[in-house]
């Protein structure tokens, strides 16, 4: 990864305002961070959103996420399903690590908003949740 092509991953992250970036490939490992003042203030959400990203299912780290483990083919959480408190939804896939995702709350799988096997960052919604 030459200068140039950090520099533009840092004007990306000052112009999205996110706190950083991780990147991994075969012989390179750069992670990228902003200092927390730089970081845009969080924006005032109005209530009837806020209702609505409650039913949002969020990565508790940053990694890949599988919707079905590596060795079976059954995924852990399918659209329309009903899901419980604690049940495993997913799985993060750091390195050679699998860290599960479990569900926080209760509902029926209403969507799958990011494709298994995508990159994700921490606190990204990945699944959306109707009321049981």
């Amino acid at each position: 990864m030459t200068n140039q092509e950090i520099r533009q991953l840092a004007v990306w992250l000052r112009e999205k305002h996110l706190a950083g970036a991780e990147i991994r490939r075969p012989g390179l490992h750069l992670v990228l961070k902003r200092g927390l003042d730089e970081v845009a203030a969080p924006i005032a959400i109005p209530m009837a959103a806020q209702v609505k990203q409650e039913q949002l299912l969020k990565t508790p780290n940053l990694g890949r996420l599988l919707l079905t483990h590596p060795q079976q083919s059954e995924v852990l959480a399918s659209v329309g399903s009903q899901v419980a408190p604690g049940q495993l939804v997913a799985l993060l896939q750091v390195g050679d690590l699998l860290l599960p995702v479990r569900s926080q709350k209760s509902g029926r799988v209403a969507a799958v908003l990011v494709p298994c096997g995508t990159t994700v960052g921490y606190g990204e919604a990945f699944m959306r949740l109707d009321a049981a």
